[in-house]
This record gives structure tokens, C-alpha cells and sequence, in this order.
């Protein structure tokens, strides 16, 4: 029995037996190679669900959806480990809360599909430890390597011809599972902190604002490169903003459902006045 066949089984179980109300997984998308998410609530449709190569997206994000949790009942998820470790920040932030998340894991190896052992969140500690040491190709490592060599006159000219193309249309933003405010900085105009038009300034303060906002918690799913519509490299970014933060302050986001966040955590005992 194929993974795809096993965890259909057991979607229909879960939902045949009340344990959940609802599946979110992935469907045929608009083409062969696309897929799209859906939402499973009757175990009549658990044949909608696929599970392949071309599963990517991470669908962490939908848990937060306003009133979706708020009954306190069970949705399962299907989640590669990216999106396990999503799961842990938005509960650390006290956006969901866990107990309700079961979890469908899975990996992809090139074109092949494992499972992940587990449900809950906290018997995926191994597979996310083993990224933290082992990070997975991104598939842009010769571009990364030669933003790297760059000095920083040539490393600042390159983003500003790549934030020329942004149009400010925030499908970053909302494909986003870090991205969960109500209402975002960018939409508030009374006073106006970012500036909504699509020029130099307007795109640079949106694009290294959002960059700082998810330092300590981007989790690298990749939501957002493929979101934007103008294929600006926004992965890059944060993979370095990463990087950044493991070695300053040894943080890894989405170790654990209780891990602080490293950029909104203050101690009393703080040296740096500003905090009294």
C-alpha cells in the first residue's frame, strides 16, 4: 500500500470516527504538476486527496483561519517538516493550540514520498533536529554562492534590481504562515509606517521590514518564492536572516511548541535600559 493509500485509510477513519472534523491535504491542481489544497470534512471525499513529488506547498497557514480552531475540535493536516516546524512557532505564539493538530508527515527524497512517523508535534523533535544539522538544498545554491561573494555595494545594487520588480500585491504576505496579523503594518494609513506605493523606497520598506519580521521564524518552506508573481528570490533572504540568527543566538525556529522567540523574548535582568 502506497503512502498516499495509507494516509486516505486513515483520513477516513479519523473522519468516520468523529477524531477530527476535517482533513486539509492536497488535490489535483490545475495541470498535471500542480497541486492545489483542500479541505476533506466527510470521509466520502478522502478520494480528492493526493499525496506526490509535487505536494509542496506548506499548509501550515490555513490552521490560523479565523474561527477554524475555535470549537476546540481536532483538524488533521498533511505536513512535510517545514510545515511541522511552522505548527511549533504559531503555537509558541499562542496562535493555535497543538493538542488539536494532527498531523500527517511526510518527506520528499527526490521523487520519492516517505512517511514521517508521528501525529502530534512533539514526536517530530528527531526530524527537525536533523535539518538544523543537515539543511536541505533549496535549489538556488549557485545564486546563493554568488550573492554571498558579493561586497556589500554590489549585494545592495542586486536586491534593489530585484525589489524594482516587486508591485506590492503581498501574495508574500499572505501565502505566509507567519504572516497571521488581522490586519497587517503595511494596511495601516492613520499613521503610515510603510509606504504603499510601488518604488524604490515603498518596495524597500516592505521587503526588509517583512525580511526582519520573520528573523527567528521563518521555517524556509518556500511559500513565498513561489507566491510572487514577479519571482523575486525571497527565500534567499530569509534563508541569510536565518543564518544570521543560529549564529548569534543559537536559535533554530520551530524546534519545540514552548521554544521563545528570539526576537520578542526580554528578561527582567536585561542590561539595555530601553526595556525598564
Amino acid at each position: 500500500m502506497s503512502i498516499e493509500e495509507q494516509y486516505r485509510k486513515r483520513a477516513m477513519e479519523l473522519l468516520s470516527g468523529g477524531a477530527v472534523k476535517m482533513v486539509i491535504g492536497y488535490g489535483r491542481g490545475s495541470n498535471a504538476e500542480r497541486r492545489r489544497p483542500v479541505f476533506i470534512s466527510s470521509p466520502e471525499e478522502v478520494n480528492r486527496l493526493v499525496l506526490d513529488e509535487a505536494c509542496i506547498a506548506n499548509l501550515s497557514g490555513y490552521l490560523v483561519n479565523e474561527g477554524l480552531l475555535s470549537d476546540e475540535k481536532r483538524v488533521a493536516v498533511f505536513l512535510r517538516p517545514e510545515g511541522i516546524r511552522a505548527i511549533n512557532i504559531l503555537a509558541a505564539e499562542s496562535q493555535l493550540d497543538a493538542e488539536q493538530i494532527v498531523i500527517f508527515g511526510f518527506d520528499v527524497s527526490g521523487n520519492e514520498v516517505k512517511a514521517l512517523k508521528g501525529i502530534h508535534v512533539e514526536e517530530f523533535e528527531d526530524v527537525i533536529g536533523a535539518i538544523k544539522e543537515h539543511a536541505p538544498e533549496m535549489g538556488n545554491e549557485e545564486l546563493l554562492e554568488k550573492i554571498e561573494q558579493m561586497n556589500p555595494q554590489e549585494r545592495f545594487a542586486f536586491w534593489k534590481e530585484e525589489f524594482a520588480k516587486c508591485i506590492k500585491c503581498y501574495a508574500c504576505r499572505q501565502a505566509c504562515p507567519m504572516c497571521y496579523c488581522r490586519r497587517c503594518i503595511v494596511d495601516s494609513n492613520q499613521p503610515q509606517w510603510v509606504n504603499t506605493s510601488s518604488h524604490s523606497l515603498g518596495n524597500f520598506e516592505w521587503n526588509i521590514v517583512r525580511a526582519f519580521h520573520l528573523s527567528g521564524r521563518c521555517v524556509e518552506c518556500g511559500n513565498c518564492d513561489r507566491a510572487c508573481p514577479v519571482n523575486i528570490p525571497l527565500r534567499l533572504i530569509n534563508h541569510r536572516m536565518a543564518q544570521e540568527v543560529l549564529k548569534s543566538f543559537d536559535h533554530f525556529a520551530g524546534m519545540s511548541k514552548t521554544q521563545e522567540p528570539v526576537l520578542a523574548s526580554f528578561k527582567k535582568d536585561d542590561s539595555e535600559t530601553f526595556i525598564l
